[in-house]
């Protein structure tokens, strides 16, 4: 909405210059839902911002770049990574027009019976040397991680159709934003230099693990996903099990300076899904040498 065919975005620009003092003030109940409760940023195995303050960043330099948006597929623009595919959209191809219908926006919101605590970007996997996730300073990784929530959260009476929609990920976002489906976490360091080496999986895992590990409760109960992550690997399992591997080696590393909360839900989930798999891990990595 933001965008350059929209003509707002001195608009925009005045907007977030006034929510910039909201966003970039601490929170004061942070630290009650800090996964890694400690003062000593050493202990802390990744930095877990409010997702305000990262959100707020990412639109500024979105907006001072012009609100390029290339995790976002545009149909009427042919894609210059797809020039030698014979599927891509011709120069020519024609736009509709259409109106988005009109809504209110009351001014006294009724915020509900939900506690309003804030909001902390919970990763596996985000800002380390090679980007299997999309980095915190891009806004990417609140869109890919919004969507994949909604979908988690509204489909679940259902967790089979939300599996299969999560390991399509990148059907639905802009051609080349992703390696190609099960691409080993080892060859990413072989992706040519401008090429993205975000992997599909991993921000799946990375999402449903926020969700799972989000304090100081969850939206849905625990063993929703649970049979989530469940059902994605037998639909996948080329795909997510080495994901979900890494992810549970991150953890189990982590376990000591987790707040304690997390600890026992990562227990109880680690142990529900291996009783699905007949308890196949490879223990002899984490025998004491």
């Amino acid at each position: 909405m933001a965008s350059s065919a929209t003509g707002l975005e001195q608009r925009v620009q005045e907007l977030l210059e006034k929510t910039d003092i909201v966003a970039s003030t601490p929170h004061t109940l942070d630290s009650l839902v800090d996964p890694y409760p400690s003062d000593d940023p050493d202990r802390k195995a990744m930095e877990c911002p409010n997702v305000l303050s990262i959100l707020q960043k990412q639109l500024q330099n979105e907006a001072t770049n012009g609100w390029p948006l290339l995790c976002i597929p545009r149909v009427f623009q042919p894609d210059s990574r797809l020039e030698d595919d014979e599927d891509a959209v011709p120069n020519s191809a024609s736009k509709h027009k259409f109106s988005f219908p009109s809504f209110v926006i009351h001014e006294k919101v009724n915020p509900g019976p939900k506690a309003m605590f804030p909001e902390l970007y919970f990763s596996l996997f985000a800002d380390q040397d090679i980007e299997s996730v999309p980095p915190t300073s891009d806004i990417a990784s609140c869109l890919m991680r919004d969507s994949i929530v909604d979908t988690v959260d509204l489909l679940d009476f259902q967790r089979n159709f939300a599996a299969k929609y999560l390991i399509e990920l990148d059907c639905y976002w802009a051609p080349g934003t992703f390696v190609k489906r099960a691409t080993m976490f080892e060859k990413l360091k072989d992706v040519p230099e401008g090429k993205s080496t975000w992997k599909p999986e991993d921000v799946v895992v990375d999402a449903v693990f926020s969700k799972m590990m989000q304090l100081p409760k969850t939206e849905n109960k625990l063993v929703y996903y649970h049979s989530l992550v469940t059902e994605a690997c037998k639909l996948a399992p080329a795909a997510i099990a080495p994901s979900l591997g890494r992810a549970i080696r991150f953890m189990f590393r982590n376990a000591q300076t987790m707040d304690l909360e997390l600890v026992y839900r990562y227990m109880d989930w680690f142990a529900h899904h291996l009783s699905n798999f007949d308890f196949r891990w490879k223990w002899t990595e984490w025998y004491e040498s």
